[in-house]
């Protein structure tokens, strides 16, 4: 699974990553003329196309999902690797993926896909996200974020954003934003860590310079800067939405959300 660690509030949070269009639809079967591993678009196989083992792309998977969705954009296929103690696999189903934006939006989507390609079914394997590390931070500046904020306060009619946006060269902000929202973003539970402790638990280890030592400063630095990227991306939203960014929330948040939608869909009905 994709493990985003991230600051907040004086802790550090982990959050799994998964996308929110896709479902398990199989579990311990083979399906003929499929192995483990495998990505099936419209009946073709990742595999058996020119973007499998193309050194010049370091996004073919989702190059080869939009290219064999060009005429059918139906939900394709996915399978783990094998059981652990047999040869059978697990198939997921997902939804298309949003439109390219940038090759680093992307990286962040082909790490999705490729960690249910890499899922064991029945075991755990944490995989932690840097945000910074696929590039993502660079395209969210502070100047692009500044002509958001005066176009959205000069010009009161939204309708005219979108054009506005373009001509300032900023339309991947907003565009950004529907990209994330693909992602199901769920802290993890009981494994909240203060701040304190680890700060207090690296400066400790520092002397010995062990393995431990950096892989835990390394952790709380993927940590600080998941922090800022996703500031950046809750500025953007308060900017456009005027209200506060939920993409990450806690599995009773998700519960109370699912309520509310349910009693709203409940009176809505009974007004029709």
């Amino acid at each position: 699974m994709l493990i985003l660690p991230i600051v907040n509030r004086r802790r550090v949070l982990n959050v799994e990553l998964r996308l929110k269009n896709s479902e398990k639809v199989r579990t311990g079967v083979i399906l003929e003329n499929t192995g483990e591993s495998e990505v099936v678009v419209n009946g073709k196989k990742f595999t058996d196309s020119s973007y499998h083992n193309n050194g010049n792309s370091k996004y073919g998977v989702v190059d080869f999902i939009r290219n064999a969705s060009i005429r059918n954009k139906k939900d394709f296929f996915i399978t783990t690797r094998e059981n652990s103690n047999s040869n059978t696999y697990d198939v997921y189903a997902v939804s298309q993926p949003y439109p390219k934006i940038n090759e680093e939006l992307d990286s962040l989507y082909e790490s999705a896909i490729t960690d249910m390609r890499k899922e064991i079914p029945g075991i755990k394997r944490g995989r932690y996200v840097s945000l910074e590390k696929l590039g993502i931070a660079k395209h969210l500046t502070d100047e692009k974020i500044a002509m958001l904020q005066e176009i959205v306060k000069e010009e009161k009619n939204q309708n005219k954003w979108p054009i506005l946006f373009a001509k300032a060269g900023i339309s991947d902000l907003p565009e950004t934003l529907s990209f994330v929202d693909m992602f199901d973003c769920q802290v993890v539970s009981d494994t909240t860590i203060p701040e304190d402790t680890i700060m207090d638990t690296i400066s400790s280890l520092e002397p010995l310079q062990t393995r431990d030592y950096r892989n835990l400063k390394n952790y709380y630095e993927i940590a600080k800067k998941n922090a800022d990227v996703y500031k950046k991306l809750s500025l953007i939203n308060n900017t456009l939405n005027n209200k506060p960014y939920t993409l990450i929330q806690s599995k009773r948040q998700k519960e109370k959300q699912k309520v509310k939608v349910k009693e709203k869909n409940e009176v809505n009905v009974k007004v029709a």
